[in-house]
């Protein structure tokens, strides 16, 4: 009987790959998918994503379904947005530097004839611009024509639709399938993969509960600049590199500027002028002490009374420098750096004591006057990060904590930039068994 029903399952799983082999390796489409106005391309493979996810389940059939879940949702089934658009096999994305600067354009979905509905059902709010009707929430706007449907991902969230911006979706000229910037993506197996017209490409590669980011720079716009990147082996957070200070001048925000200056009362472009882009930062760990604190009351026959409160604190150990010959000096003239009882104190930290080192070419900021850091250069990368994010939210960090449905799922975050313009990157998630994809749908 075992054997039996083994027999079968095997069967079944045969018949579920074969089929799967021809229904998720479609002919991708490119005609009337991407202008040529477009710099970088997005290109999500849906069906092998969907393959992906479906490999997964017959690995570890029950470590992918949510029983409680499932068991607890016994609500009426609504009409969704999907239910009202036809997937396509695979999907573009695109922008440039121009005319969709602000945005990543979708190319054109099938949506069936309630499409409209649906978006009021969700709550997306309808605007007019030039006679056109958009819909948006959020960092999600939707142009409907013909039957056809194109989103608008915002970049920046203050981002708006202009009229320019929908006369550039009427373009007609396209990208044909011999083009260069399709020349790796035809080539990849990945379920996601990032190709820009300068040069540059990237693939997302799902391995269980782990997300790879692995390409190659574009050498001519280069954020990252040559350098021996460094790590402390016990720190929760670690960054480590030299970047491009011109290119992230022109890629800062108008908005971030005008927060930044509002905050500090400094303006970012100069900050940037004076720093060389070195930048190495460490958080280790938090320090955590209570105090307590004695005030006094007096009665209604004025008898002194002592109260005693325990105050509780948490000071994030970290530490971080910079370099860049005058930023120091420009720090000081701006008294942002202020002579406090014989220490050099970073007034911009309200929330802990920041002491200021100033030192030849740069200075360091720390929270703990004498704190040394045990570092390891890796001469083979110029860029290093880690965030691990289990460790940082397995303690209630008070006013440092903060909560996210996604980050919750993560255990640690890393990105390497190679001396020879590889990047590689990984979200590795706490269940290492259940599909990444699934996993970020729930």
């Amino acid at each position: 009987m075992i054997k039996r029903i083994a027999y079968i399952l095997i069967i079944v799983c045969c018949i579920i790959v074969t089929v799967g082999f021809f229904r998720y390796n479609p002919t991708v489409i490119y005609a009337k998918k991407v202008p040529t106005s477009a710099e970088t391309i997005v290109y999500l493979n849906l069906r092998e994503i969907e393959y992906n996810i479906l490999l997964s389940f017959l690995k570890h059939p029950f470590s992918q379904l949510d029983f409680k879940k499932s068991s607890a949702s016994k609500e009426e089934k609504k009409t969704t947005l999907l239910d009202e658009v036809e997937v396509p096999a695979s999907l573009f994305l695109y922008t440039n530097t121009r005319e969709f600067k602000d945005f990543f354009i979708s190319s054109p979905i099938s949506v069936k004839q309630n499409f409209i509905e649906a978006l009021k059902e969700e709550k997306f709010t309808a605007k007019n611009v030039s006679k056109t009707t958009v819909y948006s929430k959020g960092i999600i706007s939707c142009v409907v024509k013909d039957n056809f449907l194109q989103v608008l991902l915002k970049k920046d969230k203050e981002a708006q639709v202009s009229s320019e911006l929908l006369l550039a979706l009427n373009h007609k000229s396209y990208f044909s399938e011999s083009d260069l910037i399709f020349d790796k993506i035809k080539k990849s197996e990945a379920p996601v993969t990032v190709s820009a017209l300068e040069g540059g490409f990237f693939e997302l590669v799902v391995d269980g509960g782990s997300l790879r980011i692995q390409g190659e720079l574009n050498k001519k716009k280069n954020l990252f600049k040559p350098f021996k990147a460094t790590s402390v082996g016990s720190s929760v957070i670690s960054v480590s590199g030299k970047l491009n200070t011109e290119i992230v001048a022109n890629e800062l925000d108008k908005n971030l500027k005008k927060k930044f200056k509002k905050l500090t009362t400094l303006l970012l472009d100069s900050v940037t002028n004076k720093w060389n882009g070195v930048v190495e930062g460490n958080l280790t760990s938090f320090i955590e002490k209570s105090d307590t604190i004695v005030t006094y009351e007096y009665d209604d026959d004025f008898n002194k009374i002592e109260k005693k409160e325990i105050q509780n604190t948490i000071t994030p150990e970290v530490t971080l420098e910079l370099q860049g010959e005058d930023l120091c000096n420009y720090l000081k003239e701006k008294e942002v750096i202020k002579r406090v009882e014989n220490e050099d104190l970073l007034t911009l930290m309200p929330l802990f004591t920041t002491y200021s080192f100033c030192k030849g070419d740069g200075l360091k900021f720390t929270s703990v006057k004498d704190q040394k850091l045990a570092k390891e250069t890796d001469g083979s990368n110029k860029f290093y990060l880690l965030f691990n994010v289990a460790d940082y939210q397995k303690k209630d960090r008070g006013i440092y904590s903060f909560k996210s449905e996604y980050l919750d799922k993560v255990n640690t975050i890393q990105l390497l930039v190679t001396n020879n313009n590889q990047l590689k990157g990984t979200v590795e998630l706490k269940d290492t068994s259940k599909n990444f994809f699934l996993q970020l749908l729930n």
